[in-house]
């Protein structure tokens, strides 16, 4: 099992979503644990009943609840400084529209629209680093960014995520690499097809079955 305790600067380290009432992050909940088999924290208040999904025990994504939740993914990127990081996204055409703060003890988080009007997170770890395990079923294996911009959208992740990020092109898109890693991809989209955003790719061990398994349990 890949387990993960820290992850390197600039690389995919967790994704949420907060939706707007309890039935329907409830409804994600019974959607997930029945499709992955992932387990979900007891419900705290003091988090703002912000949950997070456990593969084997070890955590994967959390959905938290807000008045003005939209339901969406969002993908946050590691950094060792938040702070450099934030005006790095800014300079480059970001809009820090969520300010860094410290969450708990566990770390400090951001949210950031880039150029492309893709929203992304920025975690600065403090005793939590994201995810635990990626790349084996049930778990996240890559991410694709996908809007009317990629062109632009990759000019801002290569100075945003670090030196240590390169672009690559690929077949009309856009990979983002650390060293010989592939993890990620920007994609053109027509604005009009679907929102632009981080969309997560997890890893299944059957594809068919999978897909047959999300036509069973509908849509959460």
């Amino acid at each position: 099992m890949p387990t993960f305790t820290e992850h390197a600067e600039g690389m995919p380290c967790w994704i949420d979503a907060s939706v707007a009432t309890k039935e329907l992050r409830e409804a994600l909940i019974d959607f997930y644990s029945s499709l992955f088999g992932w387990s979900f924290d007891v419900d705290a208040p003091e988090t703002g009943f912000y949950l997070i999904a456990r593969h084997n025990g070890k955590a994967v994504l959390g959905i938290g609840e807000q008045p003005d939740g939209q339901g969406s993914w969002v993908t946050y990127f590691s950094t060792s400084d938040i702070q450099a990081a934030c005006k790095v996204a800014s300079a480059e055409g970001g809009q820090v529209f969520f300010p860094p703060m410290q969450v708990m003890d566990v770390g400090w988080m951001a949210l950031v629209m880039d150029p492309a009007g893709v929203v992304h997170g920025l975690w600065q770890p403090i005793t939590f680093a994201g995810f635990e395990v990626q790349y084996e079923p049930n778990t996240p294996g890559w991410f694709d960014h996908f809007s009317p911009d990629p062109v632009r959208a990759t000019a801002y992740y290569d100075k945003v995520l670090g030196k240590d990020i390169s672009p690559y092109s690929f077949e009309g898109m856009t990979i983002l690499q650390r060293g010989d890693q592939w993890f990620a991809s920007l994609t053109p989209r027509a604005s009009s097809e679907k929102l632009p955003q981080w969309t997560p790719v997890f890893v299944v061990d059957s594809l068919d079955r999978t897909s047959e398994k999300v036509r069973a349990l509908g849509e959460p």
